[in-house]
């Protein structure tokens, strides 16, 4: 699972704000808003607390009492996400901080309750939307940010090896001892799209195309299927010896790997435990369409790059 830092978290509670402050102006309230709404200013506003519980002691041998530790979680009104409120996932977390900087969550959580008895069932009607795009470009303006040309959110402008007005750096986490950032998002440090194409060249110089030779490299054998059925007829017996166990020496295993078949670039591949005929047609049509994605996406970027026209930026476009 993705790892956030607080920023980005604070950032997902900034646009379910945006959400929650249209739906309350807009004096309508529909079913589906109330039930993801009612998820997330509890996840925001409930205590961690404390269940009995049981963990097997290895030393011991044997199952002792615990108190195990149950976190809030975020839950997000408008995008989606869910994850539990912990360093694993947010990796500099302060729950302090999260009532420090939005200390009406228990009161827009009341608010929100109140609503219940006008909920109203369907979705909400064209007319009664929020213009996101228009509130993204707003502020976007207001705070100077510009279109990253490969994630094509907005970013901040900074000034950066003495190059003036780049993308900064953004969609990182923190390492775990806090020093240093990993998956910087191939955009950042450069020119933004409205001024140059370049973050697009280069990640289809860098990234795509290497990636796709691989991938074409990569075309399946018989040689590959007969390294997968032997991978299948290892696990197999592995597999249902640990499906005969019971449920408290379960606890004690690791569960067998299922097999996979992976292509170059993928961290999930294809499982084949389930699957009963595993046969060079099969294995060349899953190669096949993850190959002519690539390509798809090569095509896409390099259309984008061909039609890419010179333009202002969001701040620009307020004294045009």
């Amino acid at each position: 699972m993705r790892k956030y830092n607080y920023k980005e978290l604070k950032e997902l509670i900034n646009t379910d704000y945006l959400t929650f402050n249209h739906i309350i102006e807009s004096k309508h309230i529909f079913n589906q808003e109330f039930i993801k709404f009612r998820k997330f200013f509890k996840g925001l506003t409930k205590k961690i607390t404390y269940v009995k519980d049981t963990e097997y002691n290895r030393e011991l041998e044997k199952y002792v009492p615990i108190k195990r530790q149950v976190n809030s979680y975020f839950s997000s009104g408008t995008t989606e996400y869910y994850f539990t409120l912990t360093t694993e996932n947010v990796v500099d977390l302060n729950i302090a901080d999260i009532q420090k900087d939005f200390p009406n969550l228990k009161k827009d959580y009341d608010l929100l309750l109140s609503l219940k008895s006008n909920v109203r069932s369907g979705r909400r009607p064209k007319d009664l939307e929020k213009d996101y795009e228009a509130e993204r470009l707003r502020k976007a303006q207001e705070e100077d940010k510009a279109t990253c040309g490969i994630c094509h959110q907005y970013w901040e402008l900074v000034d950066m090896n003495g190059d003036k007005n780049i993308i900064a750096d953004h969609g990182f986490t923190i390492s775990k001892y806090g020093n240093g950032r990993n998956g910087v998002c191939f955009g950042a440090r450069f020119h933004s799209w409205e001024k140059s194409p370049e973050s697009k060249i280069q990640y289809v110089k860098i990234v795509l195309k290497p990636q796709l030779k691989r991938i074409i490299e990569a075309k399946p054998t018989q040689k590959t299927v007969d390294h997968l059925n032997a991978w299948i007829n290892l696990w197999k017996p592995k597999n249902d010896y640990y499906l005969s166990r019971s449920y408290d020496e379960k606890r004690r295993m690791d569960k067998p790997e299922e097999p996979e078949f992976i292509l170059p670039g993928q961290q999930i591949g294809y499982t084949l435990g389930k699957v009963r005929n595993i046969n060079l047609s099969l294995i060349t049509e899953i190669w096949f369409e993850y190959k002519s994605k690539f390509e798809n996406e090569i095509e896409i970027f390099e259309t984008a790059i061909k039609n890419w026209t010179l333009k202002p930026t969001p701040r620009e476009q307020l004294t045009k």
